[in-house]
């Protein structure tokens, strides 16, 4: 084991830069644009496990179809079902916005700033207000494919504060992490 250790560090290491080693698996060097990509296909995975084991399918936009077939729900993650997602998607998405945006520190702050604004758009959409008057006006979208799903998405969806509290905690923490990883790029 200590053996493997040594050679997976040894094939790691620039050989120019002896003194620094970097965390890596199986002589793969990680780098901090794989570790973000990484935990966002680990965050959209668990978000969408969330879906999957403890919300009613009907009600989610890409699992509707399949909504005959549902088993029971598991209730794995019990009150969080509802806000978690917010969390873990706005954190995913913001991930890969800053991810496609690098190396530019200027892209870091632009990917995050992007789907805060977006992500609380969209929840913001789903509001009384704008829900009826998306009803009153555009009800003809709704037998459209793309436009359908997004008219559905406004007039069913439910405008929930705590989704734009995770939505804002999601697109920081995305932020942080990618603060955090900048010197491993």
């Amino acid at each position: 084991m200590a053996g493997s250790l040594v050679q997976c560090v040894v094939r790691c290491r620039p050989r120019d830069e002896m003194a620094s080693v970097r965390p890596c698996i199986a002589g793969h060097r990680l780098t901090g644009g794989k570790i973000l990509f990484a935990l966002a296909v680990a965050a959209l995975a668990a978000g969408t496990a969330v879906y999957v084991l403890d919300r009613d399918w009907a009600s989610v936009l890409f699992l509707a179809p399949l909504g005959a077939w549902q088993p029971g729900r598991i209730g794995l993650f019990g009150g969080l079902a509802y806000t978690l997602p917010a969390f873990l998607h706005a954190y995913a998405f913001a991930l890969l916005l800053i991810l496609a945006l690098m190396p530019s520190r200027a892209g870091r702050w632009l990917g995050a700033l992007a789907w805060l604004l977006l992500a609380s758009g969209l929840e913001v959409l789903q509001s009384g207000v704008v829900k009826t008057f998306v009803a009153e006006h555009f009800n003809a979208l709704a037998g459209t494919p793309f436009a359908g799903a997004f008219y559905g998405y406004i007039t069913f969806g439910r405008f929930d504060a705590a989704d734009l509290v995770a939505t804002v905690l999601g697109v920081f923490t995305a932020w942080l992490t990618s603060f955090a990883l900048e010197k491993q790029s």
